[in-house]
C-alpha cells in the first residue's frame, strides 16, 4: 500500500514521470519503428505526434469511466504536457522550415535564373522564352501540370527553323498568379496581351500540349488573323472527363500550405525523376503559387470544356493533331476512348490531319519531341 501511495503521489507531483510510467504501461497503440520499415522518418514523426496526444486522450477516458481518479488526473497532466511541448517543437521546426525554404529560392534564383523576359500584364508577370529568328513564330502552350521546361527537347530544335517562344502561364514556373479565372477565354487574351507587349509579330503557329490545346484552339478562334496553324499534342477534348477526386484535392492542398515551410522541397516532390533535371525543376515548381494555380486549374475544368463545347464554328487554317500510341497504354478500353476522342479533334478544322507517335505514350515532348518538329517543319514549308 505505501508503495502504491508513493507512486500516485509522485505521478501527481511530477508530469514527466507520469507521462514515462503511462508509455510504460501503455498498450502499444503506437508502433514504434525499426530499422526494416518503409516508411519515411518524418512520416513516422507525424505517426507519433498525433498518436501520443490520442493514445492518452483515450487512457484519460478509460481511467474516467473506471473510477481511477488520481490516475486520469495524472493522464490529463501527461496530455497537457505532451500537447505543450509538441506545439513547441512544431513551432521550432517551422521557423526552421522558413529560413531554409527562403535560403533556398535565393539560391535558385542564383543558380537557375528565369531564361526569358517577366512581361508585366497588369499587376503581374508572366515569364516569356523566345528563341531563334524568322517567321511563322512558334508558341508552345504546355499542359495542365506544366511549365516552359515541357519543351526543352522541342523548342531548340525548332528555333533552328524559325523563331519559337515557350511561356509559363500564369501561376505556373516563373509566373506570378493571375486574379483572373483559369479558363480558356481568358487564358487566349492574356497569351495575346502578352505577345503584343513583348513585340512578337505574328502570324503565329500554336502548339498546345494536353490541356493546352483547349488555350491553342480558343486563341485561332479569338485571333483569326493572327494564326497560321495549330498543333494539338495530345490534346484533351472537351468531351474527356477529368477527374478531381477528393485525395488529390487534399494532396494539392497539402503541398500548396507546406511549401513555405520547405517540406516538399526536402523530401523532393516536385523535382521530378530526372536527376540532370531535379534542381531546376525544384526551382520552378517549388512554389505555394503552383501548387494552387493546379488546384484552380483542376476545379475550373469543367467551365473550360463548357467554354470549348460552345465553339460551333470550325478553323479553316491547318490542325495537326498529333497523338499518342494506343499500344503503349495499359488499359486497353481507356486508349480506346482516347483515341476517338483524338480522331474528335479533328472536328475543329476543315482543314486537319492526324499523326500518331509511335511508341509515346501521353508526355510526347519528352518521349517524341522529333514527331513535333516534323510537324512543325511541313507546316513552315507549306505557308512559305
Amino acid at each position: 500500500m505505501a508503495d502504491r501511495t508513493s507512486l500516485r503521489e509522485r505521478l501527481q507531483a511530477e508530469p514527466t514521470v507520469a507521462c514515462f510510467t503511462i508509455w510504460q504501461f501503455t498498450p502499444k497503440l503506437i508502433f514504434v519503428p525499426t530499422t526494416s520499415t518503409s516508411l519515411h522518418p518524418i512520416r513516422w514523426a507525424t505517426i507519433v505526434l498525433i498518436g501520443l496526444p490520442l493514445t492518452l486522450l483515450v487512457l484519460a477516458t478509460i481511467t474516467g469511466v473506471t473510477q481511477h481518479r488520481e490516475w486520469g488526473q495524472s493522464v490529463r497532466n501527461c496530455v497537457r504536457y505532451v500537447l505543450w511541448a509538441e506545439g513547441s517543437l512544431l513551432l521550432l521546426l517551422a521557423a526552421f522550415g522558413l529560413i531554409y525554404e527562403r535560403a533556398s529560392r535565393a539560391r535558385d534564383l542564383q543558380l537557375y535564373p528565369p531564361p526569358g523576359q517577366l512581361i508585366d500584364l497588369g499587376g503581374y508577370r508572366i515569364q516569356l522564352y523566345c528563341t531563334g529568328q524568322g517567321s511563322p513564330t512558334v508558341i508552345l502552350e504546355h499542359g495542365l501540370d506544366g511549365s516552359y521546361l515541357d519543351w526543352r527537347k522541342v523548342q531548340p530544335q525548332i528555333a533552328s527553323l524559325t523563331r519559337v517562344c515557350s511561356y509559363d502561364r500564369a501561376g505556373y514556373g516563373w509566373s506570378d498568379r493571375s486574379p483572373q479565372p483559369h479558363v480558356p477565354s481568358v487564358m487566349a487574351e492574356e497569351l495575346h496581351s502578352l505577345l503584343k507587349k513583348a513585340g512578337e509579330q505574328p502570324p503565329f503557329i500554336l502548339v498546345g500540349h494536353s490541356m493546352g490545346a483547349f488555350n491553342a484552339l480558343r486563341f485561332a478562334d479569338r485571333y483569326p488573323e493572327a494564326v497560321s496553324a495549330v498543333v494539338l499534342v495530345d490534346g484533351t477534348h472537351p468531351e474527356e472527363v477529368l477527374r478531381f477526386p477528393w485525395k488529390q484535392k487534399v494532396l494539392l492542398r497539402f503541398l500548396q500550405f507546406t511549401t513555405p515551410f520547405g517540406l516538399p522541397r526536402l523530401r523532393k516532390w516536385c523535382g521530378g525523376r530526372d536527376p540532370e533535371l531535379q534542381g531546376l525543376k525544384v526551382a520552378v515548381n517549388c512554389r505555394a503559387r503552383v501548387f494552387r494555380t493546379q488546384y484552380e486549374q483542376r476545379a475550373a475544368f469543367p467551365a473550360s470544356a463548357a467554354e470549348m463545347r460552345d465553339a460551333t464554328q470550325a478553323l479553316k487554317i491547318p490542325l495537326v493533331v498529333i497523338s499518342r500510341d494506343p499500344a503503349v497504354g495499359s488499359r486497353p478500353a481507356g486508349e480506346q476512348r482516347w483515341a476517338q476522342l483524338q480522331r474528335g479533334l479533328l472536328e475543329f478544322s476543315s482543314n486537319s490531319t492526324q499523326v500518331v507517335a509511335g511508341g509515346s505514350g501521353h508526355d510526347i515532348p519528352g518521349q517524341r519531341p522529333d514527331v513535333i518538329v516534323e510537324a512543325v517543319r511541313r507546316l513552315i514549308g507549306n505557308l512559305k
